[in-house]
């Protein structure tokens, strides 16, 4: 009984003093003080790293200042308020990786289209229709630009916008990859401009993924007889107009 009363004495109360004091001792001497902070990504968006970079190596320099506070000291909820602050920022995770190590596990917002603004700049623009910081043309993603004012006023229109790209395939003779310009008309609806041709397709506003599988048809058909369009009408109830380059 007496050495089971010292084992349990052992257990609950001389071994957790033990190391208590071990690691307020190895805290006061430095050594959980913080000597990396890390970012990274979540399941970035794939094209998108050049317009991520920027971003992830500014955020790892505004982090730095908390290099060498112990990480028993930092708070998590403050950190997380400030990485939550960047608006290319859609959610996060941050923990301390013993013994000296901030993790911050950053998952990015997809920039869906682009907006020309007047200086020259660029402007993402993301799934909710809102922008981003401008940046350099080296930094923009491989996506479609918005052209026209209309966009840079109404956030509805671009998260309209968004919503009509999302529902064009990725790949294809016509796909988001094929789509240089989209612009907007209050009539008409949306309208797109090809990358390879020029080609001026009309698109509307609705049925898009089964107007964007004609529209594919009809280009592959139009390469196939080296026809020269200069504008596909698929804003029709059954069927998609195909003006040549020669007609009025």
């Amino acid at each position: 009984m007496k050495k089971l009363v010292l084992q349990l004495i052992f257990g609950f109360i001389v071994l957790p003093v033990s190391v208590a004091g071990t690691l307020y001792y190895l805290n006061k001497n430095g050594f959980f003080n913080i000597s990396k902070v890390e970012v990274i990504l979540e399941n970035p968006p794939v094209g998108q790293e050049q317009f991520l970079k920027p971003n992830v190596d500014a955020l790892e320099a505004a982090l730095a200042k908390y290099k060498g506070i112990s990480l028993w000291n930092i708070k998590l909820k403050q950190i997380s308020r400030e990485v939550s602050s960047q608006n290319w920022v859609e959610g996060l995770n941050i923990k301390r990786s013993w013994p000296a190590t901030l993790s911050v596990r950053v998952r990015p917002h997809e920039v869906k289209l682009l907006f020309m603004a007047k200086n020259g700049k660029l402007v993402p623009i993301i799934k909710d229709g809102s922008f981003l910081d401008p940046i350099e043309s080296k930094e923009a993603p491989d996506v479609a630009l918005l052209e026209g004012e209309t966009f840079l006023k109404k956030t509805e229109l671009r998260k309209k916008a968004v919503d009509v790209i999302e529902q064009i395939p990725a790949e294809g003779s016509f796909s988001k990859k094929t789509i240089s310009e989209i612009r907007y008309d209050n009539k008409e609806g949306f309208w797109m401009t090809l990358i390879k041709t020029g080609v001026q397709v009309k698109m509307g506003e609705d049925q898009v993924a089964l107007k964007a599988a004609r529209v594919s048809q009809v280009v592959d058909y139009l390469d196939s007889r080296q026809f020269d369009a200069r504008v596909i009408d698929a804003n029709l109830s059954k069927k998609v107009l195909v003006r040549l380059r020669k007609d009025p």
